[in-house]
């Protein structure tokens, strides 16, 4: 695959590289960063990446998520912040609406622990399939649906605890 193939197809990532890693990291900033770094590093290197062993959207997941772990160990993260996304066309009440969805379910995917965060976020938000799921987790195909499993199971637990 030439450079600008790779790089065509990483613009086409970057949104739901950074979901994944502020998921991981709590900070849009920090999660910048990685994939920053991430872009940086594949295209630097982009004989690395090999067509034959799959589709480039998980193994660049991956990268940014190695990247991610990367930044967790040398850095202190700071807690998470909500991102403000308005929607000049929603009436006021309907915004206000979405912020306290938003919000909930920023609270419940903080009271789960960070693998079932990322699975989740790959799965219901990047929509992976559960074969890219285990090529960016580097877990079994098989184990893919039981973590899944879980992880919903726990975010369901913790929206009803929290009422919500």
């Amino acid at each position: 695959m030439k450079k600008s193939d790779i790089r065509q197809e990483l613009v086409n990532l970057g949104s739901g590289a950074h979901v994944l890693a502020f998921q991981i990291l709590g900070n849009s900033d920090d999660a910048a960063d990685a994939v920053h770094d991430a872009f940086a590093k594949v295209l630097a290197r982009p004989g690395a990446f090999d067509f034959r062993r799959g589709p480039l959207k998980p193994w660049f997941l991956r990268v940014v998520r190695n990247r991610c772990f990367d930044l967790l160990r040398h850095r202190r993260v700071s807690d998470p912040a909500i991102e403000e996304l308005a929607d000049p066309a929603l009436q006021p009440d309907h915004r206000l609406e979405i912020q306290q969805r938003d919000e909930q379910l920023h609270r419940a995917l903080s009271g789960i622990s960070g693998d079932q965060r990322q699975i989740l976020v790959l799965r219901d938000y990047l929509d992976l399939s559960y074969a890219e799921l285990a090529s960016v987790l580097q877990i079994a195909p098989g184990t893919v649906m039981s973590r899944l499993h879980r992880a919903r199971l726990a975010l369901k637990e913790v929206l009803n605890e929290n009422g919500e």
